[in-house]
Protein backbone atom coordinates (compact mmCIF):
# COMPACT_ATOMS: atom_id res chain seq x y z
CA UNK A 1 0.00 0.00 0.00
CA UNK A 2 1.21 3.50 -0.76
CA UNK A 3 1.91 5.89 2.07
CA UNK A 4 0.23 9.29 1.93
CA UNK A 5 2.52 12.07 0.78
CA UNK A 6 2.13 15.62 2.03
CA UNK A 7 3.29 18.26 -0.43
CA UNK A 8 3.84 21.72 0.98
CA UNK A 9 4.15 24.83 -1.15
CA UNK A 10 7.35 26.85 -0.98
CA UNK A 11 7.09 29.59 1.63
CA UNK A 12 4.39 27.63 3.45
CA UNK A 13 4.05 30.18 6.25
CA UNK A 14 2.75 32.97 4.00
CA UNK A 15 2.69 32.63 0.24
CA UNK A 16 2.00 28.90 0.22
CA UNK A 17 -1.04 29.23 2.45
CA UNK A 18 -2.49 31.94 0.19
CA UNK A 19 -2.02 29.69 -2.83
CA UNK A 20 -3.76 26.79 -1.10
CA UNK A 21 -6.77 28.98 -0.30
CA UNK A 22 -6.89 30.19 -3.91
CA UNK A 23 -6.61 26.61 -5.20
CA UNK A 24 -9.38 25.48 -2.85
CA UNK A 25 -11.71 28.21 -4.13
CA UNK A 26 -10.83 27.34 -7.73
CA UNK A 27 -11.54 23.64 -7.22
CA UNK A 28 -14.83 24.48 -5.49
CA UNK A 29 -15.81 26.71 -8.45
CA UNK A 30 -14.93 23.92 -10.90
CA UNK A 31 -17.09 21.51 -8.93
CA UNK A 32 -20.02 23.95 -9.15
CA UNK A 33 -19.42 24.46 -12.87
CA UNK A 34 -19.36 20.71 -13.50
CA UNK A 35 -22.60 20.09 -11.62
CA UNK A 36 -24.35 23.09 -13.18
CA UNK A 37 -23.39 22.02 -16.70
CA UNK A 38 -24.43 18.44 -16.00
CA UNK A 39 -27.87 19.62 -14.89
CA UNK A 40 -28.09 21.83 -18.00
CA UNK A 41 -27.40 18.70 -20.08
CA UNK A 42 -30.12 16.78 -18.19
CA UNK A 43 -27.81 14.31 -16.45
CA UNK A 44 -29.75 12.12 -14.03
CA UNK A 45 -29.83 13.87 -10.66
CA UNK A 46 -29.23 10.63 -8.73
CA UNK A 47 -26.04 9.99 -10.69
CA UNK A 48 -25.00 13.61 -10.35
CA UNK A 49 -25.56 13.51 -6.58
CA UNK A 50 -23.34 10.43 -6.28
CA UNK A 51 -20.40 11.95 -8.16
CA UNK A 52 -19.57 14.73 -5.65
CA UNK A 53 -20.66 12.54 -2.73
CA UNK A 54 -24.00 14.17 -1.90
CA UNK A 55 -26.11 11.78 0.16
CA UNK A 56 -29.39 13.43 -0.90
CA UNK A 57 -30.20 14.29 -4.55
CA UNK A 58 -32.48 17.05 -3.24
CA UNK A 59 -29.41 18.78 -1.82
CA UNK A 60 -27.81 18.65 -5.27
CA UNK A 61 -30.90 20.19 -6.84
CA UNK A 62 -31.15 22.91 -4.19
CA UNK A 63 -27.49 23.76 -4.72
CA UNK A 64 -27.44 23.81 -8.54
CA UNK A 65 -30.93 24.02 -10.06
CA UNK A 66 -30.88 27.83 -10.07
CA UNK A 67 -28.15 27.62 -12.68
CA UNK A 68 -30.20 25.74 -15.29
CA UNK A 69 -30.14 27.72 -18.51
CA UNK A 70 -33.63 28.11 -19.98
CA UNK A 71 -35.29 26.04 -17.25
CA UNK A 72 -38.75 27.58 -17.74
CA UNK A 73 -38.63 27.04 -21.51
CA UNK A 74 -37.46 23.44 -21.07
CA UNK A 75 -40.32 22.75 -18.64
CA UNK A 76 -42.88 24.38 -20.95
CA UNK A 77 -41.74 22.26 -23.92
CA UNK A 78 -41.70 19.04 -21.86
CA UNK A 79 -45.23 19.64 -20.59
CA UNK A 80 -46.37 20.50 -24.12
CA UNK A 81 -44.94 17.23 -25.48
CA UNK A 82 -46.71 15.21 -22.78
CA UNK A 83 -49.96 17.04 -23.39
CA UNK A 84 -49.82 16.40 -27.16
CA UNK A 85 -48.94 12.72 -26.63
CA UNK A 86 -51.92 12.26 -24.30
CA UNK A 87 -54.38 13.99 -26.66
Amino acid sequence: MLDAVVVRAAGFGTLGRKWEECRDRMMHALRHLFASEAINEEVDVYLLADLPGHKDPAFTLRRYVHRVTGAVEKARKAIGRRHRAAA
